[in-house]
C-alpha cells in the first residue's frame, strides 16, 4: 500500500451504540482499516500544559485528571483509515450525511501510517509495580516493578482506555500482594490484563476468552513479546467456552454493560470463594446499576472507581 485515506469526522456526540453502529459501519460496509478517537489536538494539549514540561508516560496524575476536566463534555472527533479511496470517499459521504457532521477525507503516504498511529501511545505507569509499554519502545527504561510490552493490533487495546488502565489499577492495589493461581480474562482482546497477572505470578494459570480469533492471535503475539509463550495459559474461544475451569482466583471483565448483565451468573461462578472480579467497559452513570446486580450473587463491593466518563468496580466473592 503505496497510499491511504484518512476520514475524519468533526464534533460528533454520540451515544455508546451511536458510536458502536458508526464503527460497525466503517468496518463492515468500508473496510475501514483502522480507527481512532480523540478530544484534543496537539496543539489544545500543549496549551493546557503551558510551559510544563514532561516526557514518555511521567505525566502526574494531577495533569491527567486536569486534561480530562477539559475533555469532559466535549464532542469527539475520529479518523477512519483506509486503504481504498473510493472507500474513504462513500464512507464520508455517508457519514456527513447521516449524522449531518463535519467531515473531510485526506491522502498520506505509507512511510507516515506507523508514525501517524503510534505517536498516540506512550508508556502508561499504573503503578510503582506495573508500568505498560508499547512494544516498538524496546529501549525505554521503566522503573517500575514489572513491565508489559503491548502490541495493540487492531485496537484490542494497550492500557490507554480508562476502562483497562482501572482494571490495572485495582488488579495492582487487590490482588498483585495475594496467592493467586488461577486467572480468567473473560474478552481478553490483547491479552493485557491476563497477561499483567502473569507478570505478577509466572507461576500461575491463565485463560483468556474471546469471541474474535484475530484477538487470540493478539494476545499470543504479545505474550511473545514478553517472553510469556512457556506459561501456563489458554487462548479459547466460545465453541471451547466449555473448557473453561469452574472456578478462577481472578476474573476480569472489562467488556460492555450490556453483556456484563447477560454474564453476571456466569461471571459470580467462575468466581472462587475469597477471589475477585473485577469489571468495566462501564459508562459512570452504569456503575451503580452493576452493583446492584452483582452484589445479589454472592459478591462484595470492594471498590469502584473512575477516571473520565468510565468506571470499573471491584468484588470479591464471600
Amino acid at each position: 500500500m503505496d497510499n491511504f485515506w484518512v476520514v475524519t469526522l468533526f464534533h460528533l456526540e454520540l451515544s455508546q451504540e451511536g458510536l458502536e453502529e458508526l464503527q460497525a459501519s466503517a468496518l463492515n460496509d468500508y473496510d475501514a482499516a483502522g480507527i481512532e478517537e480523540y478530544s484534543l489536538s496537539e496543539a489544545e494539549v500543549d496549551e493546557i500544559l503551558g510551559m510544563r514540561s514532561y516526557s514518555g508516560g511521567d505525566l502526574p496524575q494531577e495533569v491527567l485528571d486536569e486534561v480530562d476536566e477539559v475533555v469532559l463534555g466535549r464532542a469527539h472527533h475520529y479518523r477512519f483509515y483506509f486503504e481504498s479511496q473510493t472507500n474513504a470517499e462513500n464512507f464520508k459521504t455517508h457519514s456527513a450525511g447521516s449524522l449531518l457532521c463535519e467531515a473531510q477525507v485526506e491522502l498520506a503516504k505509507n512511510e507516515d501510517w506507523n508514525a501517524e498511529w503510534r505517536k498516540h501511545y506512550s508508556p502508561i505507569k499504573v503503578s510503582d509495580e506495573l508500568e505498560i509499554i508499547p512494544s516498538w519502545l524496546e529501549d525505554y527504561q521503566s522503573k517500575a516493578r514489572h513491565q508489559l510490552f503491548i502490541y495493540p493490533g487492531q485496537g484490542f487495546g494497550t492500557g490507554s482506555h480508562e476502562t483497562t488502565f482501572l482494571c490495572l489499577k485495582l488488579f495492582s492495589k487487590y490482588c498483585a500482594q495475594t496467592s493467586i493461581d488461577t486467572v480468567l480474562d473473560f474478552g481478553s482482546g490483547s491479552g493485557i490484563l491476563g497477561l499483567a497477572a502473569l507478570k505478577f505470578y509466572p507461576e500461575a494459570k491463565v485463560d483468556f476468552y474471546d469471541i474474535d480469533a484475530e484477538a487470540n492471535k493478539n494476545c499470543f503475539q504479545n505474550a511473545e513479546i514478553n517472553q510469556l509463550t512457556d506459561k501456563n495459559f489458554r487462548l479459547l474461544l466460545p465453541e471451547y467456552r466449555g473448557y473453561l475451569q469452574e472456578k478462577y482466583n481472578v476474573v476480569f471483565a472489562n467488556i460492555l454493560e450490556n453483556i456484563l448483565l447477560l454474564e453476571c451468573k456466569a461471571l459470580a461462578q467462575y468466581t472462587a470463594k475469597d477471589g475477585y472480579l473485577i469489571v468495566s467497559g462501564l459508562l459512570n452513570h452504569q456503575a451503580a446499576g452493576i452493583i446492584e446486580k452483582y452484589t445479589t450473587l454472592s459478591l462484595k463491593l470492594v471498590e469502584s472507581v473512575s477516571q473520565g466518563d468510565w468506571s470499573a468496580i471491584i468484588f470479591k466473592k464471600v
